[in-house]
C-alpha cells in the first residue's frame, strides 16, 4: 500500500525485494522493507511524515559500509537516524533509514585524566553520563530529551539544552569524528595545527579524499571570508546552516558567556568535525566520536520566581543573569496548568505557588549545597526588593530540585497533553533574538498570533539565552491552518532578523526551517552551503532536503496525506471506548506526537518491550506510528483491513498492556487501550483465536474449576504433556507453571470459617472479591477482610463478579463492555449509598476506574460507580488508619497499573514513609509478567524482568528482606523465574 516518497537522489528502478536481498548480503543487523516498518519509521517528533525505500538497523560500522555501498551504486539516499526527537524534520528520508541507535550504543573507551569519551553514535546522552558519574564527570549539553537522544543525533543537531550559558553546544565538547562518507570513504577528523592542516591538503598522510575535503573547505573559506565575518548572527544559540563561522575569527557569537567565550578572543583552531556537527546527517555518516567530559557541579539549588504577567518574566532576564546563575528557564501558565493535573507531573507541582501567568526557574551552582543555597537566597532577596515577580521560593532539597527539573523536560508534551485536534504545533519554537529584545518580540508573536485567530499560545524554555519556545495552538488537519502557520512563520522570521537573532537556537534546520536559510544568510553564504554540500556529498545521497534545498513547512504535513479524514472517520464509527479525554479514537492515537519518552532505559516502567529489545516499532511510539497509518488508511485502503492486518499486530504484540505510558508519557497514550481496540476489530474480521478464548476467559474458567474440583483442574500442570499441548493449542509456553486454582473459594471459606470480627464503629466498606482474591489466593481475601474488621469496618463481599481485565487484555472488548455493564450495576448498588468498593489487585482497580467506565454507555453510572472504587491501600491511608508492619525491612515491587492510575505513596506513607526505613520501592520497571503476556512471551518477560526487578530482588532476599508484590502476575513471575515468595501488602500488616 505504502510507497516511497520520491527521492531526489535516484532514479533506479531497483524494487524492495532486490534491495532487500542485496543488504542482506553484507549487513548482520536487521533490513525491513515490509509496509508497517518504513511507517513507523516515516515520522520522527516533527510535524512531517515521509516513507523511505527501507530501514536498515546495523550492528556496527562494516554493516554502514556496506549500506553505503549499495545506497551510492544505485543512488538511493540515506538518512543517519537516533534517538528521532527531531521537531524540525532531520530524521525521516525517502530512502535508506540508518537507525543507529539500537546496536551501536557502546561507550567504546573513557580517559579520565584527560576528560574525554570516545563512544559510537547511538549512545544515549544521560547513559554515558551514567557510565562516568563515578568519575565525577558528565557529558554537559543538557536537552529534555537527555534520557534517549543519541551522541549522533546531538552531534548531527549541536544540540545545546538547559545551561549553555555555562556549558555551550554539542560542538564546544566535540573534540574528533569518525564519518562516513557517501563514496564510502571513512575519514578521521580532528583538531589540527595549520601546518598539519596544510598538509592534509597537499595529500600527506590521508587519502586524496580526504585531501580533497582540506582543500575544498580552505577554498570556500577563503571564497566567502567576508560574508562569514558579517552574515553569522551574532548570538549564542545558532545552529542554523553549516558552521563555516568556526573558521574564520571573529566571526559568530563573541559575547562573555559560554566555554568559547575566550577562545573567540584568538585564534580558532581548526577541525573538520565542526563542519560535522549541525550538519543533520547531509555531509556524512558519524561512526564514532570523541567528545569532552566536564566536571559535574557539586551542588545546586534553584529559585522558582512567579510572575502575575508573562511579559513582566521576560523584561527582567538580563537583571536575572547579572547574578551570573547556570540557566534562566521559562515555564507559562499552560505548562504549569497542566503540570498540576497530568498524572506524569501532578506530584512533582509542589513548587508552583498559585497561578502564576508564568514563571521563571533560576539555578545556581555552588562548591556545595550551602553555597548554591546561598547563592539562590541572596538572588532571591535582590528580586523581591527590585520588586521583581511575587514569589520567590528557594528549593535545594535534591528531590525538590529534581521535580523541578522534570516538569520542565516535560515541557512539550504538557503543552501538547490537551483535549482535541486544537494543538500546540512547533514551528516558530526555535527563534533566538537577544535577550534585550525578548519580550518585545514575544509581545509581537502575541499579536500576531491573535489576530490570525489562535486563542491558545505556550511558551516555555531558555530564557537565559534568548531562546523561548513559542507554541501556538493549530488544528493541522485543516489546510487553511496549515496555511495560517505559514504565515506566522514568515512574519515571525522577518521580526527575529531585524532583531539580528537566529532562525533556530538549538533545534536544527531540517525541512522545517531550511526554506528560510537564503533570506537569513544571504545568496552568498547560501552558495557557500552548497559548495560545502557538494565537496562532501557530490551525488546528494546525504539526507537530502535538509539544510539546503529543503522542501516547504506546508510540504509532507502528516495529517494531510490524501483521504486520511475519511479512513480516520471510519475507524472512528467501529471504536468500542469512548476516548472520553482525548474526544475519540483517532485524537487518541495521534495524541503521540513522537517526542519519544518511551524510548529512555534504565529508569521507570515505560516502555518494557522497547527496553528490551531497543526496536523502534516495540516503543510506544513506533506502536502509535503504525496505529495512526492503519487508522488514516495508509496501510490499507480499507482502514479496518489495516488495524486488523498483521503487520499491525507483530508491532502490537509486544505491548505488554502495563498502562505506564498512560502516566509516564507527557502525552499520558494509553497504548493498552489501543491495542485492545485493535484486538477487537482483528478478532471481527478474523475470529478469535482459541488462545485469545482460553485467557480472556479464563475468570470463567476460574469460576467453574475451583472449589471442589480445583485438584482436578490444576493437574494440567502435572500431567506429561499437558503443557505441551497447551502450548500448542493455546500459546501458553511449556516452561511457565499455571496459577493453581483454590480448592476452596473465598466465599466458600468465610462460610466455613468466618473471619473473627471485632469492633465495626467505622461503618461498612464493600471489598470487591475479585477473580484472584476468590479463585485462586482467598488467603488475601481473608487478610484483607481481617485488616479491615479489625480497624473497626463492617465488610460487605460485592459479589458484582469480574472486573473483566482478562477479556480486555486479550481484545474481547464487546464481551467486556456487555459484562461490564452487569458489573457496574451490581457496583452501583453499593455507589448509591455512598460506600467505598475497596480493590486488592491493582490490574482490578484499573479496569474498574480507567477502562470499563470508558466502554459504558451510561455516563452517569460509570463515572457514579468509578468514583467509589479505591485501592485498599489509599483507603487505609485516607482514613488515617494506624497500622505496623509484621516485617523488619521490605522491598516493594510496584505494579504498573497501580503506579499509573493510583501510585504506591499510600503504601509507604502506612508503613512510616521513607524516614522509617521499613520499606524501600525499587524503580524497577515491569516484572514482565503483565497478567498472560509472561505466559506466551517467557523470554522476553524474563529479559524484562531482569532489567532492574530481578537483581534488586535477588540482594533483598540474600539481605533477609520481604519482598512485597500487590499484583498477582507479579508474585507468580517472581516465584517463576526466582522461586521467591512475595506478598501482598495485607500480609504483612496489622491494625495497632
Amino acid at each position: 500500500m505504502i510507497n516511497a516518497s520520491e527521492d531526489p537522489a535516484t532514479n533506479d528502478t531497483i524494487d524492495s525485494s532486490e534491495l532487500q536481498r542485496l543488504l542482506k548480503q553484507g549487513i548482520r543487523g536487521e533490513v525491513y522493507v515490509d509496509d508497517v516498518s518504513r511507517g513507523v519509521y516515516a515520522t520522527d517528533a516533527s510535524l512531517f511524515q515521509m516513507f523511505p525505500r527501507c530501514v536498515v538497523v546495523p550492528r556496527d560500522q562494516a554493516d554502514l559500509c556496506h549500506a553505503m555501498k549499495i545506497a551510492a551504486a544505485h543512488k538511493i539516499s540515506v538518512t543517519p537516524r537516533g534517538g528521532a526527537t527531531s521537531l524540525s524534520g532531520q530524521t525521516y528520508g525517502p530512502g535508506i533509514i540508518l537507525d543507529v541507535s539500537k546496536y551501536m550504543n557502546q561507550v567504546l573507551a573513557v580517559d579520565v585524566q584527560a576528560q574525554t569519551a570516545r563512544v559510537q553514535p547511538g549512545v544515549v546522552r544521560d547513559q554515558l553520563n551514567a557510565a562516568v558519574a563515578a568519575d565525577q564527570l558528565h557529558f554537559a549539553p543538557d536537552p529534555a530529551t537527555g534520557s534517549r537522544a543519541t551522541i549522533g543525533g546531538m552531534i548531527g543537531n549541536n544540540t545545546c539544552g538547559t545551561r549553555s550559558v555555562v556549558y555551550g553546544k554539542t560542538i564546544d565538547h566535540v573534540l574528533a569524528c569518525r564519518v562516513l562518507l557517501a563514496d564510502g570513504t571513512v575519514a578521521e577528523f580532528e583538531q589540527v595545527e595549520p601546518a598539519v592542516w596544510q598538509a592534509r591538503a597537499a595529500g600527506e598522510n590521508v587519502s586524496e579524499r580526504e585531501a580533497e575535503l582540506y582543500r575544498g573547505v580552505t577554498e570556500i573559506i577563503s571564497e566567502h571570508h567576508d560574508q562569514i565575518l558579517q552574515r553569522y548572527p551574532k548570538v549564542l544559540r545558532r545552529v542554523s546552516g553549516y558552521n563555516l563561522d568556526e573558521f574564520v575569527d571573529g566571526a559568530g557569537y563573541t559575547g562573555t558567556i559560554g566555554p568559547r567565550a575566550e577562545q573567540n578572543q584568538g585564534k580558532r583552531p581548526w577541525n573538520l568535525s565542526n563542519l560535522i556537527v549541525g550538519s543533520e546527517g547531509t555531509l556524512g555518516v558519524v561512526l564514532e566520536a570523541t567528545v569532552r567530559l566536564t566536571p559535574l557541579p557539586q551542588a545546586s539549588a534553584v529559585c522558582v520566581v512567579h510572575f502575575s504577567e508573562l511579559l513582566d518574566s521576560l523584561k527582567y532576564v538580563d537583571a536575572m543573569l547579572q547574578h551570573e546563575p547556570s540557566t534562566v528557564e521559562l515555564l507559562d501558565e499552560t505548562v504549569m496548568r497542566e503540570a498540576k493535573v497530568n498524572s506524569a507531573t501532578q506530584h512533582m507541582s509542589h513548587f508552583i505557588e498559585g497561578d502564576p501567568a508564568a514563571v521563571q526557574i533560576v539555578e545556581f551552582f555552588g562548591q556545595d549545597l550551602p553555597e548554591a543555597q546561598r547563592r539562590c537566597e541572596q538572588f532571591a532577596t535582590a528580586m523581591k526588593e527590585a520588586g521583581i515577580g511575587y514569589s520567590w521560593p528557594v528549593l535545594s532539597k535534591p528531590s525538590d530540585v529534581h521535580d523541578v527539573w522534570e516538569t520542565r523536560k516535560l515541557g512539550l508534551g504538557l503543552i501538547s497533553n490537551v483535549r482535541g485536534a486544537n494543538k500546540g504545533r512547533d514551528f516558530i519554537e526555535d527563534a533566538c533574538v537577544p535577550t534585550a529584545h525578548l519580550a518585545e518580540y514575544i509581545s509581537k508573536i502575541q499579536q500576531l498570533c491573535t489576530a490570525q485567530g489562535i486563542t491558545r499560545l505556550s511558551l516555555y524554555a531558555h530564557a537565559s539565552v534568548g531562546v523561548v519556545h513559542v507554541v501556538p495552538a493549530l488544528d493541522l488537519h485543516q489546510h487553511a491552518e496549515a496555511e495560517k502557520m505559514q504565515a506566522i512563520a514568515d512574519q515571525a522570521f522577518q521580526w527575529v532578523m531585524e532583531y539580528g537573532g537566529s532562525w533556530s537556537g538549538e533545534h536544527g534546520d531540517g525541512q522545517l526551517r531550511g526554506q528560510y536559510l537564503p533570506a537569513m544568510f544571504g545568496d552568498d553564504l547560501y552558495e557557500a552551503f552548497r559548495q560545502v554540500k557538494r565537496l562532501f556529498d557530490p551525488n546528494n545521497l546525504m539526507n537530502p532536503g535538509k539544510v539546503i534545498d529543503s522542501q516547504t513547512l506546508l510540504d509532507n504535513l502528516r495529517y494531510q496525506p490524501p483521504g486520511y479524514a475519511e479512513a480516520a472517520e471510519k475507524s472512528e464509527q467501529a471504536a468500542l471506548y469512548k476516548y472520553a479525554d482525548q474526544g475519540g479514537l483517532q485524537l487518541a492515537v495521534e495524541q503521540c506526537n513522537g517526542v519519544g519518552a518511551c524510548r529512555k532505559i534504565g529508569s521507570g516502567t515505560m516502555c518494557p518491550s522497547y527496553m528490551a529489545t531497543r526496536d523502534e516499532q516495540h516503543s510506544t511510539r513506533g506502536r502509535a506510528n503504525a496505529l495512526r497509518l492503519a487508522m488514516s488508511g495508509q496501510l490499507e485502503a480499507d482502514p479496518l483491513e489495516g488495524l486488523a492486518s498483521d503487520g499491525l499486530h507483530d508491532v502490537l504484540s509486544l505491548c505488554l498492556a502495563c498502562k505506564a505510558c498512560k502516566s509516564e508519557c507527557p502525552n499520558a497514550v494509553d497504548m493498552a487501550k489501543l491495542k485492545s481496540e485493535a484486538l477487537q476489530i482483528r478478532h471481527d474480521r478474523k475470529g478469535i483465536s482459541l488462545g485469545a478464548k482460553v485467557l480472556g476467559r479464563m475468570p470463567d474458567a476460574a469460576k467453574r474449576f475451583a472449589g471442589w474440583t480445583g485438584n482436578i483442574a490444576n493437574l494440567t500442570n502435572w500431567i506429561p504433556g499437558g503443557r505441551a499441548l497447551l502450548q500448542r493449542m493455546v500459546g501458553i509456553d511449556r516452561r511457565r507453571p499455571l496459577p493453581t486454582f483454590a480448592t476452596t473459594t473465598l466465599a466458600q471459606s468465610l462460610q466455613r470459617d468466618p473471619v473473627p470480627t471485632g469492633r465495626r464503629d467505622r461503618g461498612r466498606v464493600v471489598l470487591f472479591d475479585d477473580t484472584y482474591a476468590n479463585y485462586f489466593e482467598p488467603n488475601l481475601g481473608r487478610a484483607a477482610i481481617g485488616l479491615l474488621e479489625d480497624a473497626g469496618y463492617e465488610v460487605i463481599l460485592a459479589k458484582a463478579g469480574c472486573c473483566q481485565r482478562t477479556r480486555l487484555s486479550k481484545g474481547l472488548v464487546r464481551e467486556a463492555k456487555k459484562y461490564g455493564v452487569e458489573v457496574f450495576r451490581r457496583l452501583d448498588v453499593f455507589a448509591q449509598q455512598g460506600l467505598p468498593i475497596l480493590c486488592l489487585e491493582p490490574s482490578c482497580a484499573s479496569a474498574l476506574v480507567d477502562d470499563l467506565p470508558d466502554l459504558l454507555d451510561d455516563r452517569e453510572l460509570a463515572q457514579r460507580v468509578a468514583g467509589q472504587i479505591q485501592m485498599l491501600d489509599g483507603f487505609l491511608d485516607r482514613e488515617g488508619i494506624e497500622v505496623e508492619c509484621t516485617e523488619e525491612s521490605i522491598l516493594l515491587h510496584g505494579h504498573c497499573h497501580q503506579k499509573a492510575t493510583f501510585g504506591t505513596s499510600a503504601i509507604h506513607a502506612l508503613l512510616g514513609g521513607p524516614e522509617s526505613g521499613c520499606c524501600e520501592e525499587v524503580d524497577s520497571g515491569c516484572c514482565g509478567m503483565a497478567g498472560s503476556f509472561g505466559y506466551e512471551h517467557y523470554d522476553l518477560s524474563q529479559q524484562v524482568g531482569e532489567d532492574r526487578l530481578f537483581p534488586a530482588v535477588r540482594q533483598a532476599v540474600a539481605e533477609g528482606r520481604a519482598v512485597v508484590a500487590c499484583g498477582i502476575s507479579c508474585r507468580h513471575q517472581l516465584k517463576d523465574c526466582l522461586g521467591v515468595d512475595a506478598k501482598h501488602f495485607v500480609e504483612v500488616l496489622r491494625i495497632r
